[in-house]
């Protein structure tokens, strides 16, 4: 395994990516596109997530049980820790915005969240359904969401290592979660291929109240909607490789 340190970095890259995490890179100062390929998983990569403190670190999660931390722009050894704590494949990893913690979900039922520093799993979040998404809180780094194959979402807080509020639709497995702006609604996307509701595949959340907004979906999309302000290009395929090109351009 190689290491989570920025100090095997490239020094213009290292220098750059410092910046980046502080809001201020002039990207334009690298004018070569870089890429990589990475190599580690066995069987297919479900997710991958940039770390949004550590600029340099990628997290991968993949139908071989395993979730790779690498550390994608070292000149040498890029996988840096290789974690096992699910039973089953791993469908969803996402970075704390605070500190060197992930937050991992999979067939397995449950979601962990994982000390990279340390390489030990911290707290295991238990359910009665496969969890195929997870978010973090964009304001609190202790809040969650969780989404599964039943159509039940969850809001835990680390802090007590509990769900504080749940949200229920019924219509289908959970695809996906995002945030709004003000943290305080979130958006699901529901697999609805069953049914005749389409309308009803994206619904809009109040997080306190736990109820939908379902009379503001429409409008939902001009308000609440974030806008993806960086496309980090990672192509996922059928084989276990990860090609990354730079996300420095």
């Amino acid at each position: 395994m190689g290491s989570i340190s920025d100090s095997d970095l490239p020094h213009d890259i290292s220098s750059l990516l410092r910046q980046k995490t502080k809001g201020h890179a002039q990207l334009s100062q690298i004018s070569e596109r870089l890429s990589c390929a990475l190599r580690g998983h066995t069987k297919a990569v479900n997710a991958v997530h940039w770390s949004p403190s550590h600029a340099h670190l990628l997290a991968s999660a993949g139908m071989d049980h395993t979730i790779c931390i690498w550390n994608v722009w070292s000149r040498g050894q890029k996988k840096s820790r290789v974690f096992n704590f699910h039973n089953g494949a791993v469908k969803d990893v996402k970075w704390s915005q605070q500190g060197l913690f992930v937050l991992s979900c999979g067939y397995d039922c449950s979601s962990k969240l994982i000390d990279v520093e340390k390489g030990i799993e911290t707290q295991t979040f238990k359910e009665d359904q496969v969890v195929g998404v997870v978010k973090f809180h964009p304001d609190n780094p202790n809040l969650f969401l969780s989404g599964g194959s039943k159509g039940l979402l969850r809001l835990y807080d680390i802090r007590i290592g509990k769900a504080v509020h749940e949200y229920l639709r019924g219509l289908g497995p959970i695809l996906d979660v995002e945030f709004t702006r003000n943290g305080k609604q979130f958006i699901s996307s529901t697999d609805v291929s069953q049914s005749n509701i389409s309308e009803n595949s994206i619904i809009v959340w109040d997080i306190s109240r736990e109820v939908p907004l379902s009379n503001q979906v429409r409008d939902s999309f001009k308000y609440f909607l974030l806008s993806i302000s960086e496309i980090f290009m990672v192509e996922l395929f059928p084989v276990p490789t990860i090609f990354c090109l730079s996300h420095l351009q």
